[in-house]
Order: structure tokens, then sequence, then C-alpha cells
């Protein structure tokens, strides 16, 4: 059961509490404060009848044996007083409890408690409880308050603590309502952990999960302001090198060949750009499909490394792939064949002529490991993650790219329940390894 359970049950019970409380103490003073100088409880009203009847049936040897009878070792504080004012036991006699006694006898209505009898002999006794003989730290269930005063405490109490618990229940609520219309009407800064205070239930844990919401969606609102900056930026390059060879063409029919070479060149960029573009949005929009077909990365990887070694043979490099055994894992052949296949080019890329690019395979307990290493400048510390992030183009770059390599095979290796981790080797060059878990896979 959560927190937020607990509070309502204490507070339930904590009522409770206090509505008993109050009644108590409202019977405490009632009796304290009671004009009446006898007992008008029910306790009262049973001694005053049973000594009433012993002495009318059996005068004062009855009441003697009644008494000694008693089951109780309390003190029976009835008083039996004669017509001369003298208790038959002769205990002292409040002078005003007998005269109010007379009193309440001689109305039509007198006391229940409160009881006038006649021996066998015939004469009288006035019997009653006097109040000072009362003990106020006795049971007071003998003397409760009428129902509506009850019912009166009981709904005052429950107002108080409603009034309270809905105080302290509404006020992470309000807080929330306010945020979530700033966050509407597109202020992204709107958060409520600071106006939660020390609160430490479910609504403190909504509070928390609305932050978190609040956060990630302002990460995603300024990465696509960014992307739509970056893509306006990369499409607007392409575009004016076609628009200025269509206008040498115009004014020098002459090259026009020349002209519309370089129009085939910058229309097949702007292609390869858009496909780019197009994947790393469907990957962060998550449009893709995810597939669980079984793929051999044996096989997958080196038909990757056949392609690429025709570029590298051209700088005199190669790309060799190592792998002990074959290693199999469920994904998307088309996700990892991309992500792979631009780590590699990058790799090579950068990799001096002449010089070996490394792919290896294995797979451990840890999962599956892709790792490529080139011998190329690496990257400064500061730009391990920041590659990552699209367009972003390293301080070492030679050009000739989008900045969207990195960034789509990062997505695709997240979608496989991998990470992909980059390091500077101590002896030159950069290592890019991709971890999968296999496990989370299988689960998940």
């Amino acid at each position: 059961m959560g927190r937020l359970f607990w509070k309502m049950f204490i507070g339930f019970w904590l009522t409770l509490v206090i509505t008993g409380a109050a009644v108590g103490i409202a019977v405490y003073f009632e009796r304290v404060n009671s004009d009446e100088e006898f007992s008008t409880d029910r306790r009262s009203e049973f001694l005053v009848t049973m000594a009433a009847n012993a002495i009318q049936f059996g005068g004062k040897a009855a009441l003697d044996a009644q008494f000694r009878q008693w089951p109780s070792a309390r003190p029976i504080d009835v008083l039996v007083v004669n017509a001369q004012g003298v208790d038959i036991y002769h205990r002292p006699v409040p002078p005003k409890a007998l005269q109010q006694a007379r009193v309440s006898l001689a109305t039509s209505q007198p006391s229940p408690s409160l009881r006038k009898t006649q021996d066998v002999s015939g004469a009288e006794y006035i019997v009653f409880v006097p109040a000072h003989h009362k003990r106020p730290g006795g049971p007071l269930k003998n003397r409760l308050p009428p129902p509506e005063m009850q019912m009166l405490i009981a709904f005052i109490a429950s107002l108080i603590f409603s009034a309270l618990f809905a105080g302290y229940m509404t006020r992470p609520i309000r807080h929330l309502q306010h945020a979530s219309r700033k966050l509407a009407d597109g202020d992204l800064n709107a958060r409520v952990s600071d106006n939660m205070g020390r609160r430490n239930d479910e609504l403190a844990d909504l509070g928390r999960d609305f932050d978190f919401m609040a956060t990630r969606l302002q990460t995603l609102v300024d990465s696509q302001k960014q992307l739509l900056h970056d893509v306006s930026h990369e499409l607007r390059s392409p575009v004016a090198r076609m628009r200025l060879a269509a206008g040498l063409a115009q004014q020098q029919p002459e090259k026009l060949a020349t002209a519309l070479e370089r129009i085939e060149r910058e229309t097949e960029r702007l292609d390869d750009l858009l496909g780019q573009i197009l994947t790393l949005a469907r990957l962060d929009a998550g449009l893709l499909a995810d597939s669980n077909e079984r793929i051999c990365l044996n096989e997958l990887l080196a038909d990757i490394v056949h392609d690429v070694n025709f570029e590298a043979q051209a700088v005199g490099s190669e790309v060799v792939l190592q792998a002990t055994r074959d290693v199999y894992m469920p994904g998307s052949y088309e996700l990892l064949h991309r992500a792979f296949e631009n780590v590699i080019r990058n790799a090579l890329k950068y990799n001096p002529a002449g010089q070996t690019v490394l792919v290896r395979l294995y797979q451990d307990e840890s999962g599956v490991h892709v790792t490529v290493r080139d011998h190329g400048p690496g990257l400064a510390e500061s730009e391990l993650e920041a590659v990552f992030e699209p367009f972003y183009r390293a301080s070492t770059s030679q050009g000739g790219g989008f900045g969207l390599g990195l960034a789509i095979a990062k997505r695709a290796v997240l979608r496989h329940h991998g990470r992909i981790l980059l390091s500077n080797r101590a002896e030159g060059g950069l290592l890019v390894e991709m971890v999968f878990d296999t496990a989370a896979q299988a689960s998940g």
C-alpha cells in the first residue's frame, strides 16, 4: 500500500481519537460544572433503586445484607436519610444535596436517581447519591452527552480534519495544474518540485515525474529547433550551388555540360542528406518498426567490410574483420547495417593512407561486442559525446559529411538495447565500441 494510504489511515484514526477525547472532555466538564447536588447517572439510579427496595421490604437489616453482598470493592456512596436529615449509617449528609433532593421530590417528575421510600415501620427515607461523592476519574460511559451533542462534536472534528486533509491534498494538485497550464502556454521552464516541500508520497512522485517530463520535453523541443536550424543550413549550401550552376549555364552556354554535372552532383548530395535526415527523424520519433529477425552479425559485418574495402583500396588502406565464431542476435537488419556502416566508413575517412581499420566481433558474459579501431587523429575529450549530436562536426573534420552518421548509429544501437562508446587509444587512433545486452533483447 502507498504512502498516501497510510496518511489517510492515520488521519482517519486521529479524527476518531480527537472525537473521543472531545466527547470525554465534554462529559468531564458537564459532570464537574453540573448544578445538581446529587448524581443522576445510571449507576446512581441502580444503587438508589436497590437501596430503596431493600429498605421498603426488609428495613435496615436487608440493606446491610445487600451492601455486604455487593461485588465491587468500591465503597457504596448511596445515602439513606431519615426525616430528621440523618443518614442511617451516620455518614455526613450534604445540606444542599438534601435540600435539592426534597425540592425535586416535591415536583411532579422527580429525578429517576432519587427515591422516597418507607420501611416496614412506616418511617420515611430519602435515598440518593451525593454529587460530590462521584469520582471524576470514574467511567464516563455512564454519563454520556445527549446524542445531538455527540453528533455535533463528531461533525466538527470530521469537518476540521477534512478541511486540513483536503488542503494538504489539493495544494500539490494546484501546483501541478498551474505548471501544466504554463507548460501548455509554451513555458518549458515550468517545474513543481520546488513547491512540494518535504512531501514524500505519491503526489511528490507525480511532481518529480512531471518535472522529468517537462525537462525531457524541453530537451526534445530544443533539439528539434536546433535540428531545424541545422537542416536549413545544410540544405541552403547545395541549393545555392545548384542555383549558381544554373545561372552559369544560362550565361555561358558552352559550359552547360559542366553545369549539369555540378547540378547532378548536388542533387545526389541533397538526396543523401534528405535520406539521412528522414532516417534520423524516424528513429527519434520511434516510427521505425521493431524487428526481431535473427541476424548473423558475422555475415552482416562481412558484407559491409567487403563494400568499404573498395574505397579503402583507393587510398592504400584495408578494413579487416576479426571474429572467432558466429554471433547471432535479434534485431533490425536495416538499422544494424546502417549503424555499423556509418561507424566503419567514418573510421576509414579519418584513417591515414596505408593503415588498417580493425573491426572485431566477439561475445562474452556482458553481451555482444563490435569494435572499430582506426589510426587517425582521434577526438578531443570534450567531443567524445558531442559527436553523437546531429550535424556536429569535430574539430578534426575533413569535410564531405553532414555530421549525421554517428547520430544515426547511436540511435540505432540504442534501439537494440545497446550502447556506443568512444575512446582515444594511447598509441593513437579512435576506438568505437558497440555493446549489445542480449539478455535485455531476449526479455524485451
